[in-house]
Formats: C-alpha cells, structure tokens, sequence
C-alpha cells in the first residue's frame, strides 16, 4: 500500500461522517449574480449597437460577436452557482464546476502544497499525472473538515524544504561540516534580505528623484548581475527561480525590478527615432542576460517537468533590460552636435492611467511627412499652446539611434 494509504488510515477521519458536501456559499452566489447581471447588461448593449448602429458590416458582426460572449457569462454563472461543489470522501475528492466535474482519488494524489494568491492562500492538490487542483476556501465555506483530509496528504513543500536543506549540509565547498554549511545558509539569508531591499530603493529612486542619472543608470544595469553572479558561484545557497519551499534564498527581484526601472525611464525621459534597431539591439544585448539567468547552475532538486517556463518569464524582462539600457546609454553618452528644426505646436493630448503622460502633437518637421507627436513634461505641456512655435533638436545618438529634445527656439 502506498505511503499516502498509510497517512490517511490513521484514524483521524473515523469521527468524519462521509460524503461531505460543500456548495457555493450565499456571499458567492450573490457575487455570481452581480456578475452575471453586469456583464448580461453589457452584453444587451453591444447587441443593440450591432443591431441598430451605424458600424460598418465587419464592426458591427464584431460587436455581436463580442456581445454573445459577454451574454454567456451569465448563464456560465448561474449554472457554477446552482451546481458548482466539492464532494470529500475518505479516498476521494470530487469538483464540480458550472458543467463538468472532476473527480481525484488519493491513489492518484501525489502531494499537497499551499500557493499564496493576493493576500490569499489557496490550497493546491497536485496529482501525479495530469494539471493540479487549487480550490478556493471561501467560494465553498471549507472548514476544519476539509483542513483535516487536505493536511493528511503529503506536504510536499516540506519535503521540497528537506531536500535543498539536505543539499546545503551535503555540500562540501560550504564547509567542513554540516554545522558551518548552515551557518553559511544562515548568512545567506541575511545578505539576500539586504540586497531584496536594494530593488525597492531602485525604484524609487528612478521615479522619484533620479539623480544623479548616471549612477541610477548604472546601478540598474549592474543589479541583475550581481544576482546571477551569486547564483553561479554558490548554487546551494542562492536561487533565482522564487520557488517558496526552497530553503535558499531568493534573488529574483533583483532580476525583475531593475529592467522595470530601466524601461520605465527610457519611456519617460527618450524619443527615439529610429526604434526598429532599438528593438533589435536591444533584444542582443538583453540576451546575454536572458542566457545567463537560465544556464545557471541549480541545485539537484530545482528541476523543473517545464523547461520553457523560465525564458518565457524572463524574456520580456531581459528585453526591457536590453532596450532600457541601450535607449538610455545613447543619450546619456552622446556628446555629437545637434540639429535644429524650426516647428510649431498643432495639439495636446493627456493620457491617464497608472501614470499620467502629457503629449504635444507637431506640425511636420525635418523629413517628417506627417503629424508628429512626442512626450513632454508637465511643466512645458501647461506653458505651451496650440499654435506656439518649438525646435525640435536631432541628435545622432551615440549607437546611431537618433533621439528628439522639444523646447523654445531662443537662443
């Protein structure tokens, strides 16, 4: 019989009368109905616009398209409400959702593990073959019940823990023994509490105040490398793949945060011309970085079933690193001399969101066919109107990518 056999016949289930049956909690069922009545209005409404509109064959068959969609949400809702429940036996469990069900016996079961969500903490059941079940407490109303039978399974987490803390004591290039390998451990973790501070300082640094720019720049660039370097020299004791029952410490804000910063400024502060070689340059030099993060050594346990996750999740990162950076270094490096072009101010515009940009429109300039646009500071968009005179200044970029500075045209 299986070890998981042998944890759940323990006898802490005998005062449990099965099956147990847990259904959509009222709370939920009313979030289903608000749901449904909101997107069921929407639905109503992009339908009548296809019907009764003046769109056009191809926009309004869109609309209607769209509008059968958002239709459907609230008939998938009432049914999740209505039929949705967990059934718990002594040997299995059973989901049902708005119209199909999913039955796991625990012959199948491989583990448990907790995944931590927005300031929630689901439970996850992982099978040995086939995609994981996560539940959500609260949508059910599970109870102390539903604890019990879920923490006989295997704690999985614990065992991923045992394993790299085995890997630690085992690993002689730490130590003579195993008290000064964990000792070593211990100090890790205490250096990686610092440098996982030094992100957040980053970031706020570049968008609040980035002076001076130069060494904001540079720290920004050097951060992940610093990361990647103690990853590759000591691999027992550092990780960058963030699993949370590994005993090693994470380093992988240092990976995250410093392309968002460098990104975030190249948007805010460049405007460059000539953004296909941006793009394609800064893919390059990105690159090396991406390529570093995943053939870096890793610990014995940190073997992952889906070798392709990591470079999706570091791709777009390591090309925000590579355009930030090269946007950045061909203005801040560049010291050529500048052209002038007389134009003038044809329109503003303000876009809201997570932050608020200010762009001014440009009648035609320099070899300019059309309207052109740039980003500007809030300052320059309320002294400027419609009409006024501005230079548009062309530099060459110290890579050859040419970039634009907007300002009056006195001397």
């Amino acid at each position: 019989m299986s070890d998981m056999q042998g944890v759940l016949d323990k006898g802490w289930h005998k005062d449990i009368r099965y099956p147990v049956v847990y259904r959509v909690t009222t709370t939920q069922k009313i979030a289903c109905g608000f749901l449904g009545l909101l997107f069921g209005a929407m639905g109503i409404g992009l339908f009548y616009l296809a019907q009764n509109g003046r769109s056009g064959d191809a926009s309004g068959a869109l609309l209607g398209f769209v509008a059968i969609g958002f239709l459907a949400i609230p008939v998938c809702a009432l049914f999740y409400a209505m039929n949705a429940r967990v059934t718990l036996e002594a040997r299995a469990i059973e989901v049902r959702g708005a119209f199909g069900t999913r039955r796991l016996e625990t012959r199948d079961i491989a583990g448990r593990r907790l995944v931590t969500g927005r300031n929630v903490v689901y439970p996850l059941i992982v099978v040995k073959e086939g995609r994981p079940l996560r539940l959500v407490r609260s949508t059910f109303g599970l109870d102390d019940r539903f604890n019990a039978w879920f923490n006989a399974l295997p704690d999985l987490d614990e065992q991923e823990r045992a394993s790299t803390l085995a890997l630690v004591e085992q690993d002689v290039t730490l130590g003579g023994n195993a008290q000064e390998r964990l000792a070593k451990l211990a100090k890790a973790k205490q250096a990686a509490k610092v440098l996982n501070v030094l992100p957040l300082v980053l970031l706020a640094w570049g968008y609040l105040y980035p002076r001076p720019y130069g060494a904001m720049v540079a720290c920004a660039a050097l951060m992940p490398w610093v990361a990647i370097g103690l990853s590759w020299a000591k691999p027992n004791l550092f990780q960058l793949d963030g699993k949370q029952s590994d005993v090693r410490p994470n380093l992988a804000s240092l990976l995250i945060m410093p392309p968002l910063v460098l990104g975030m400024r190249a948007l805010f502060d460049v405007h460059v011309i000539d953004l296909q070689p941006l793009l394609l340059g800064g893919l390059a030099l990105g690159l090396p970085l991406c390529l570093a993060v995943i053939m870096a050594p890793k610990a014995a346990t940190s073997a992952t079933k889906k070798p392709w996750v990591l470079p999706l999740v570091m791709l777009p990162f390591m090309a925000a690193y590579g355009v930030g950076l090269l946007a950045l270094g061909d203005t801040i490096w560049d010291d050529a001399p500048v052209q002038v072009f007389r134009t003038s101010i044809t329109g503003k515009h303000v876009s809201h969101g997570k932050s608020t940009t200010y762009e001014v429109y440009l009648a035609p300039w320099g070899d300019t066919r059309g309207e052109d646009s740039i980003r500007v500071s809030r300052a320059y968009f309320d002294a400027v109107r419609q009409g006024d005179p501005a230079c548009v200044r062309l530099h060459p970029g110290r890579f050859g990518l040419r970039w634009t500075q907007l300002g009056s045209c006195s001397p």
